[in-house]
């Protein structure tokens, strides 16, 4: 028995001294890791169109793990709405930032600034007919142009005739016929518009209604520039640099990328969540490729999840990818170098823990 005892006793001593040697001895072991995760952008910027008659603009940060852009672009029902892409558009691939994409027409707002031009017109042209008294030249202009314009809807009516039986018969386009439909409309409103031009020259205006009367050009002029400035913001341009990203998703009308930088999320096992600290800068060498690349840890989830039926926390990692070799998407291995490190330390972290 006391045999016994003094073995597990020489064995105790044996390995505390062992231990001490490792302590003191200052002997280093590589530090690395193998792992595996998927690539992100660093950045993703989208334009969607929804089944409800708007366009939704969303860019998302993968760095910081949220969408920090969100826009929705919301049309009337009946109303027409075409996204064009601009014409230098057909020859890049590559984006920067403030680089104008497209334009969004809408028909109502186009309307509108039409109607508004000319009611502030009428308003103008009745202000100044009543201040000078001169209206037999104006009366002419006015009746010229209100002629004109109903010769010109008539002609216009009649290839609309022709028109519409190619359209029935299905060798004329549908954007083609909407066209001609808007033409006709705007055609109307300026008829109209010409119409209480001549009314407004050829009746008398009271001196005393004269600041009623400037007081409803300033109130359309004011109308007039908030629906141009509405109109402008129609004008996309891309938040960020990256290039385009081909998307065959028939809701998805534009998908740009940043992928200088991407993220790397990757798994670990809950036992290796000391491995590694938010902002350590690492060098990863993946599976496959050639290069191995600086990397920085980002951040590491504080929630735990199952994969594998293993419980792992998930680490972001942000790699330099400056020749563009990490596409999005991919599912990469490989490892983690750490450099060495002492081996008492690689014990503590991986064995005792």
């Amino acid at each position: 028995m006391k045999k016994n005892e003094s073995k597990v006793v020489f064995g105790i001593l044996l390995f505390c001294v062992l231990c001490f040697l490792l302590l003191i001895s200052g002997i280093k072991v590589p530090h690395s890791l193998n792992i595996f995760g998927e690539v992100y952008p660093l950045k993703k910027w989208q334009i969607v169109k929804g089944t409800d008659g708007q366009l939704t603009s969303s860019l998302i940060d993968y760095e910081f793990g949220f969408s920090n852009v969100f826009g929705v672009t919301q049309f009337q029902r009946g109303e027409s709405m075409v996204f064009s892409f601009t014409e230098s558009m057909k020859q890049k691939h590559e984006i920067s930032a403030g680089d104008s994409i497209g334009m969004i027409r809408s028909s109502d707002v186009e309307e509108n600034i039409v109607r508004l031009k000319g009611e502030l017109n009428v308003a103008i042209a009745e202000l100044e007919a009543n201040k000078t008294g001169e209206k037999l030249p104006l009366i002419t202009e006015a009746k010229n142009r209100l002629e004109f314009a109903v010769a010109k809807l008539g002609q216009k009516k009649n290839t609309f005739q022709r028109n519409e039986q190619l359209y029935k018969k299905g060798f004329l386009t549908e954007e083609s016929y909407e066209t001609d439909l808007w033409e006709i409309k705007q055609l109307e409103i300026e008829i109209t518009i010409y119409q209480s031009q001549l009314d407004a020259i050829t009746s008398g205006l009271k001196p005393e209604t004269l600041k009623l009367l400037e007081s409803k050009i300033s109130a359309l002029t004011s109308e007039l520039e908030s629906l141009i400035n509405r109109s402008k913001s129609f004008i996309v341009l891309s938040p960020i640099s990256g290039i385009l990203n081909p998307s065959f998703s028939p809701d998805t009308i534009l998908s740009i990328v940043e992928i200088e930088k991407v993220v790397f999320n990757i798994p670990l096992k809950t036992n290796y969540r000391n491995a590694i600290n938010e902002g350590d800068s690492i060098s990863i060498k993946l599976d496959n490729f050639d290069s191995t690349f600086k990397a920085k840890i980002l951040s590491i989830s504080k929630e735990v999840k199952i994969v594998n039926s293993e419980q792992v926390i998930i680490a972001t990692i942000l790699i330099n990818n400056v020749k563009r070799q990490l596409l999005p998407g991919m599912i990469a291995q490989g490892t983690i170098k750490f450099g060495t490190i002492p081996i008492w330390d690689y014990l503590i972290k991986y064995v005792f823990y």
